[in-house]
């Protein structure tokens, strides 16, 4: 705002002598009058921005199938603005899956409903979190940059005979233009953040793990169990070694000593 200020200053300075008898003179001061307060409408609307957990517990040979079913079902709500942020399959000891979804609040409904024919649910949340200060403050950060930037167009189209004058305020012409962009893209984040959900589905088969799994898991692990056991031991042997050598010279010493006091 300061820079706003020492600009209209200057142009105002500049073209004092230029001004057309019904034309306003420029002030940024006046700038947030014409913002006002945010309206009924604007006061009323939606703010909050959810985002829900879902946990299953689903059979381990199914964990891809299911991934799959999912992925499948955001693609289908392409028209709920359904789009994958995240998918996570992992294998092993400890098999899992992950996904991110983020789509309108009919779309998450029908995800919803889809991942709780999959698996038996074991947790859920929701959480939500108020946007409407920030999306306030961006829509009157973005009017008083437009407002800025009209007013700027205005005295570039009084055709100033000052080229110098001229080139700042281009200057500053483009640079309102840029902070204007950032604004808006803020501002989208911020709606659509509001407009949309987030859903997040962690797969996992706790108490439909296979009998088996274990055991194989353990008998497959046998060998480096094994080697690791080994190599544990020849290091404690070597840890020991040097301090075993030790004590016993020290005895070995001692023996002696006590030997021959006795005998003297």
């Amino acid at each position: 705002m300061i820079r706003m200020l020492l600009v209209g200053l200057f142009v105002a300075l500049a073209t004092g002598c230029y001004q057309q008898p019904d034309s306003a003179s420029f002030s940024p001061r006046a700038v947030p009058e014409k913002v006002g307060m945010p309206s009924a409408k604007q006061e009323r609307r939606r703010t909050l921005a959810y985002a829900h957990t879902v946990e299953i517990d689903v059979p381990e040979n199914k964990l891809a199938s299911i991934q799959a079913t999912m992925l499948k079902a955001c693609q289908d709500a392409a028209a709920q603005q359904c789009e994958v942020l995240e998918s996570q399959l992992k294998t092993g000891e400890y098999p899992s899956a992950f996904l991110k979804l983020r789509a309108r609040p009919e779309g998450i409904r029908i995800l919803l409903a889809t991942v709780g024919q999959q698996g038996d649910i074991t947790g859920q949340s929701t959480t939500a979190e108020d946007l409407g200060g920030p999306i306030r403050d961006s829509e009157k950060k973005l009017s008083m940059l437009k407002a800025y930037r009209d007013e700027l167009e205005a005295l570039r189209k009084r055709q100033l005979q000052d080229a110098d004058s001229l080139i700042k305020i281009t200057r500053e012409l483009a640079e309102v233009q840029n902070e204007l962009e950032d604004a808006t893209g803020v501002l989208a984040v911020l709606e659509k953040r509001v407009d949309t959900e987030l859903l997040s589905i962690l797969i996992e088969p706790r108490r439909q793990k296979s009998f088996w799994k274990p055991i194989s898991s353990a008998a497959s692990d046998f060998g480096g169990s094994l080697s690791r056991g080994i190599s544990s031991t020849i290091i404690g042997v070597a840890f020991l070694l040097p301090w075993t050598l030790l004590i016993g010279l020290l005895v070995w010493v001692g023996r002696k000593l006590w030997r021959r006091r006795n005998q003297a």
